[in-house]
């Protein structure tokens, strides 16, 4: 068990983007976290999520552009350029994709934040 688990570790950490799956509650069946990028599958339709994501997005920062028809997003969030994906997958269905870079850099902490607010205006 435990070399299982090394093994399991070691596979995650070692390569240059990792990933996280994790069931979820509510909203959020999951989720998947990369370097500047935090996805999940929302049983909320793509409006739902861009009105909140639209609401987050303009009270953190300045929103600096919106194309509601291809369900994206973009805003400058603590000097941070962010981008927020909605796609819808069916008609309850949608993915939710918010990234995040500072310069070149990624700033997954942002983009985690964002994604979690964006989440709990939902509920």
């Amino acid at each position: 068990m435990t070399s299982v688990l090394l093994v399991a570790f070691m596979c995650i950490f070692s390569s240059g983007c990792w990933f996280l799956v994790v069931g979820g509650v509510g909203a959020v069946g999951g989720y998947a976290v990369t370097q500047d990028t935090f996805q999940g599958v929302s049983a909320k339709s793509q409006e739902e999520l861009m009105t909140a994501s639209h609401k987050v997005l303009s009270v953190m920062g300045a929103i600096t552009d919106e194309r509601p028809k291809d369900g994206e997003i973009t805003a400058m969030v603590y000097g941070n350029h962010v981008t927020v994906d909605v796609i819808q997958i069916n008609l309850t269905t949608s993915r939710l994709r918010v990234k995040a870079r500072k310069d070149l850099l990624p700033s997954r902490a942002v983009a985690q934040e964002i994604y979690t607010k964006i989440i709990n205006q939902l509920e």
